[in-house]
């Protein structure tokens, strides 16, 4: 049976999963006019997050991590986490392939074509075969309707 500070853990990482997802969720909904079918909830959170936001004191990712963070707070005391909120570190980001411009576009991923050290193996042609296997069908059927004479 795990511990109560490993529950408490896989609660917390659900609980912060859960509230970062649900951010960028009412995040679209805002871009799209739709914040008025929020749960009255999730409504007062993104007030919460406008207000922060409009007070200028702080960037719009501040306020959008200081958000999060109370959301998760609160979905962690929700989903049974006892104590309070463990902190949980968010992923590190991922490096940017560079794309070997003069540009620098850092949003754009370069795909390249790999090329195979050995050329792929030639396939039979299955077409003839095919063509062959029809063909033998066809005059069978055709030789047993002529052999019986109801021509």
């Amino acid at each position: 049976m795990p511990s109560t500070t490993d529950s408490n853990l896989e609660i917390a990482r659900r609980a912060n999963d859960e509230a970062r997802a649900d951010f960028a969720t009412w995040l679209m909904m805002s871009k799209l006019n739709s914040v008025s079918a929020l749960p009255a909830e999730a409504q007062t959170f993104f007030a919460g997050y406008l207000a922060l936001a409009a007070r200028g004191k702080q960037a719009e990712s501040a306020a959008a991590e200081a958000t999060i963070q109370t959301v998760y707070r609160h979905y962690y005391a929700r989903m049974g986490g006892t104590g309070s909120a463990p902190v949980i570190k968010p992923a590190p980001k991922s490096k940017l392939m560079s794309d070997n411009n003069s540009n620098n576009r850092d949003n754009v991923t370069p795909f390249r074509r790999i090329k195979p050290d050995t050329p792929p193996p030639r396939e039979k042609k299955k077409m003839p075969v095919a063509l062959i296997f029809i063909g033998l069908v066809v005059l069978a059927i055709a030789w047993r309707y002529l052999s019986k004479g109801s021509l």
